[in-house]
C-alpha cells in the first residue's frame, strides 16, 4: 500500500544512504577548505572514513586539495541510493537515467549539507556557544561558502544576513536545477 504519505522503506533507504554520502561530501569539502582536522568532530569523521577511503586512495592519488576518493565514495553511494530506490519501487532506469539521478541526488546532497550546516551555524551564533568543537566544524565547512557572500553583503547594524542570503541562494539552487531536469 502506497498511500499519500509514501513509502517507509523507500524514505529509510533514502535516509541511510544520504547520511553516508553527506559524511563522505563533508570530508571532501573538510580537505578542500582546509579545516581544522585537530577537531574532535573532524576527527570522528576521518575514523568514520577512513576504513572506505584508505584503499581507495591506493587506486585513487588526491589532485592538490582534492580528495578525490572521498569524492568517488560519496558519488557511488548517490548511485547505489538512485539505484536502490529505483529498484524498490519498480522503475527500470538505462544508464543515461541512473548518471542523470545520480548527479541530481548528489548536487541535491551538497546543496543540502552546505544548508543545514550553514543553518545550524548561524543558530550557534545566535546562542553564543562559538568555541565548542561542533561550532568550529560548522565554521570550517561554511566559512568559506559564507565568505564570499558577506563581502557583497556586510553586516547591517550588527546582523549578518549573508547566512540568510546563502540558504536562499541554496534554495534557489535547488528549485531552478529542478525544474530544468523536471520540466
Amino acid at each position: 500500500m502506497n498511500g499519500s504519505f509514501g513509502d517507509p522503506g523507500v524514505f529509510l533507504v533514502r535516509v541511510l544512504f544520504e547520511l553516508v554520502a553527506f559524511v563522505a561530501f563533508a570530508r571532501y569539502f573538510l580537505q578542500l577548505f582546509r579545516a581544522n582536522f585537530f577537531n574532535p568532530v573532524t576527527q570522528a569523521i576521518v575514523k568514520i572514513t577512513d576504513p572506505v577511503l584508505n584503499p581507495l586512495r591506493t587506486i585513487i592519488k588526491p589532485v592538490g586539495r582534492h580528495d578525490i576518493a572521498s569524492l568517488v565514495f560519496a558519488l557511488l553511494t548517490v548511485f547505489l541510493m538512485v539505484w536502490a530506490i529505483t529498484a524498490m519501487r519498480g522503475v527500470g532506469l538505462n544508464g543515461t537515467g541512473l548518471f542523470i539521478g545520480t548527479l541530481y541526488f548528489a548536487f541535491l546532497t551538497v546543496t543540502n549539507l552546505f544548508f543545514w550546516t550553514v543553518l545550524l551555524r548561524a543558530v550557534a551564533s545566535w546562542l553564543g556557544n562559538e568555541r565548542s568543537p561542533g561550532v568550529a566544524f560548522l565554521s570550517d565547512l561554511t566559512d568559506p561558502v559564507v565568505e564570499p557572500v558577506r563581502r557583497v553583503i556586510p553586516p547591517i547594524g550588527g546582523i549578518d544576513l549573508s547566512p540568510l542570503a546563502v540558504l536562499l541562494i541554496i534554495q534557489v539552487a535547488q528549485m531552478v536545477v529542478g525544474n530544468l531536469l523536471m520540466g
